[in-house]
């Protein structure tokens, strides 16, 4: 939640400063969009490894025997 904070204050105050020099550019929408792309890319990525690490251990418990106590 932290990160998701600073990443907010980053992209507020680059909107200000875009607005009180140049104008708003592509880097202004970038910045508001990494915000909800990141954080979704992140949280796939973890599912996805946690779902291959899970099938790791499950092909290995058919190998070798069972290490995981349930």
């Amino acid at each position: 939640m932290g990160g998701f904070v600073l990443g907010l204050i980053y992209a507020v105050g680059g909107l200000i400063i875009d607005l009180f020099t140049i104008g708003l550019n592509a880097g202004t929408a970038m910045a508001f969009g990494a915000m909800i792309v990141l954080p979704a890319l992140f949280g796939a990525s973890g599912i996805i490894f946690g779902l291959l690490f899970k099938l790791l251990l499950v092909i290995r418990h058919k190998i070798k025997g069972s290490t995981i106590k349930k």
